[in-house]
């Protein structure tokens, strides 16, 4: 049976543990030596014994761990050191102390972080959750042989490396919170979005290089003009006579619907030449002459108005008896201007969208006058009334950035969901030399037993040399 989990992460005691805990990493940082002076030799064997027991093996008992220690500790000897100049570091090999638990396959789990601490390898172990050369072991302390290929099966591995998963009612009140957050931003932009568009980017400008927020931001003006020169690319092959004559229908009409986003998008955008867009509304009128505009044409997309065009570039014998002389005159002119229009076609379009890429260098993106009106807010929640019901809260909530309950997207897992890595894990990223991991696979290989080498020794602790001494003194005579 294991040792008891008895004040773990106390703060008071301070002890540090073989976890992942935050606790444990507070204590970690305010650790400072460990004091022998003023103590007999005997004291200090204890105080080391207690400090590095506290890591190494804490879940075994004294009694247990004792008939595991042995006294001979695996080196590499340095045999070429008499034909090297200067000094040979010292082999610490004294920090093998306790090197044999590592053999352990709890011990070589936590190592391989495929669990947040060894309690927690061993209770993978013990529910069949991990495997050796492909067979179930259950016993946490089977030793490992060099080559001997162990997995976890990876759920496990998320559960461990993944952040908590909030409870249902916390999951509630944070997005109830998220809301009210982001309906106030909303308001805001809708208020100033001239203003509220250079706040972001002067933002992303004050970050340092490295902030990844900064990068991900650069990486999006980036992806920002790629998109607009294929969308130029694409504008260019498609553009005809028809496409423009819909085009000035759609610029014209704008005094039947001005609050149409297609009427404002076009006149703001409109090749960015006011000499373009004036013959734009100029070929408008004309075709408004001939009486074959339909009255609801802002209200159309610019497909359906292409379409449009296509049948007065085309007209039916019909439709021509129908018309009269004037009308006939002023649809001739509207084709001249649509043709002067499209001379100039290719190098208008090039310059519009030049005109909108976006700069690397200083971060910016031309402003967007439809920006504002793209955003929009989300209702607020009742906690009370989505409580009673996960699957209807999932579906009420859709932030920008969040797709259902925060970190309950799917409520089956039981690891914050969609996944993302515990808080406070980089400091305890530290992998060993005598294992290999593949966290795709979430197989990892045994290659050989640590050893110490001039310099360095293999067994991951946070005490030094002098510690693992007087811890090695202490066992090597039986506690005395």
């Amino acid at each position: 049976m294991p040792r008891k989990a008895v004040l773990l992460k106390s703060l008071a005691r301070g002890r540090i543990r073989s976890s992942f805990n935050k606790y444990n990493l507070f204590n970690l940082y305010k650790k400072g030596d460990v004091d022998f002076r003023s103590k007999t030799l005997y004291q200090q064997k204890w105080t080391a014994k207690q400090e590095t027991r506290a890591y190494h093996g804490e879940h075994m008992t004294e009694g247990r761990w004792q008939t595991t220690f042995t006294p001979k500790l695996d080196s590499v000897a340095q045999l070429d050191a008499s034909l090297k100049g200067g000094e040979i570091d010292q082999t610490p090999i004294l920090l093998q102390t306790f090197a044999v638990l590592e053999k352990r396959l709890d011990f070589a789990l936590f190592r391989a972080m495929f669990a947040s601490s060894v309690r927690q390898a061993r209770q993978f172990i013990l529910h069949g959750n991990v495997f050796v050369n492909g067979i179930k072991i259950t016993q946490p302390g089977y030793p490992l042989k060099a080559g001997d290929v162990f997995n976890v099966k990876p759920e496990k591995v998320l559960q461990a490396l993944g952040a908590k998963k909030p409870s249902l009612s916390e999951a509630l009140k944070i997005d109830k919170l998220q809301i009210a957050v982001w309906n106030k931003y909303v308001k805001a932009i809708k208020e100033n979005p001239r203003e509220e568009w250079k706040r972001k980017q002067e933002k992303f400008r004050a970050m340092d290089d490295s902030n990844p927020k900064k990068q991900e931001y650069m990486e999006f003006v980036r992806n920002y003009n790629k998109s607009l020169t294929a969308q130029m690319e694409s504008e260019i092959k498609s553009a005809t006579k028809e496409a423009i004559l819909g085009k000035a229908v759609l610029a014209g009409s704008s005094a039947a619907d001005p609050e149409n986003p297609l009427v404002e998008e076009f006149l703001t955008h409109f090749y960015d030449d006011k000499a373009l867009a004036t013959k734009a509304v100029e070929c408008f009128n004309e075709l408004r002459n001939t009486k074959l505009i339909q009255p609801d044409a802002a209200s159309k997309s610019v497909a359906e108005l292409t379409e449009f065009a296509r049948t007065l570039t085309n007209l039916t014998e019909e439709l021509k008896n129908s018309m009269s002389d004037s009308s006939k005159k002023s649809l001739r002119a509207a084709k001249n201007i649509v043709s002067e229009l499209l001379t100039s076609q290719d190098s208008v379009i090039r310059k519009l969208y030049e005109s909108k890429k976006g700069s690397e260098e200083t971060l910016s993106i031309p402003y967007d006058p439809l920006w504002a009106k793209r955003i929009q807010g989300h209702k607020p929640i009742d906690i009370k009334e989505l409580a009673e019901d996960e699957s209807k809260a999932s579906q009420l909530i859709n932030l920008p950035w969040q797709k259902g309950l925060y970190g309950r997207q799917d409520p089956s897992k039981p690891y914050f969901t969609p996944w993302k890595p515990r808080p406070f894990l980089a400091p305890f990223a530290i992998l060993p030399h005598h294992i290999e991991v593949s966290f795709k696979t979430c197989h990892a290989v045994y290659l050989r037993d640590p050893v110490a080498r001039p310099g360095q020794s293999e067994v991951i602790s946070p005490f030094g040399l002098p510690v693992h001494e007087r811890a090695y003194m202490y066992y090597v005579r039986n506690g005395k």
